[in-house]
């Protein structure tokens, strides 16, 4: 029952990082994003090569970002590739294509902090779906390229509680999506 919860939220997540909309949802549009704070974080970033895109919006029934007191759900996000991790994708290809979801992830929680990413405290929760072969048993080291991306841009905060896990279907044929949670000041 759990699992299927689990995949459940993930789906609807999912759905949220398919596409675009001709209206910003709610949260989205009540804040005006600035380019780049030009903070420590945003230097981060470039040292890293990281040029975080402008936050997409939903093509479904959700918001992308949700802040509840002090921490921000991301809603799941996923590289444009589409395939099977162990048909089409390698380990290795996938874990570049989770640091691309998790990149699209933090221009989501940018939004949500109104710019500042310096307003990070940490990284809570990362969840990374894997679409991948039955066989294939490699999901951790596809999350890996999530987990070791947000380390290197947040330190110790970047690192997060964390579950990987594999499906034979994603939505519009996502190869990985991210789903993560972050305290913020």
């Amino acid at each position: 029952m759990l699992r299927r919860t689990l995949f459940a939220s993930a789906a609807a997540a999912l759905l949220a990082a398919c596409g675009k909309t001709d209206d910003p949802a709610p949260e989205a549009a009540s804040n005006d994003t600035p380019a780049g704070s030009g903070g420590k974080i945003d230097a981060k970033l470039a040292e890293l090569g990281v040029e975080l895109p402008e936050a997409s919006v939903p093509i479904a029934a959700y918001t992308p970002w949700r802040k509840v007191d002090n921490i921000v759900y991301i809603a799941g996000q996923g590289p444009s590739d589409k395939g099977t991790v162990g048909k089409d994708y390698t380990t290795e290809q996938a874990y570049e294509l989770a640091k691309e979801a998790v990149i699209l992830s933090l221009s989501q929680l940018k939004a949500a902090c109104g710019g500042d990413l310096d307003r990070v405290k940490q990284c809570v929760q990362l969840q990374c779906i894997v679409r991948s072969t039955s066989d294939f048993t490699e999901q951790h080291l596809v999350a890996n390229g999530a987990s070791e991306l947000l380390r290197d841009i947040f330190g110790d905060a970047g690192l997060a509680a964390r579950a990987a896990v594999g499906t034979n279907s994603l939505p519009v044929g996502f190869v990985v999506e991210i789903i993560a949670t972050f305290e913020v000041a």
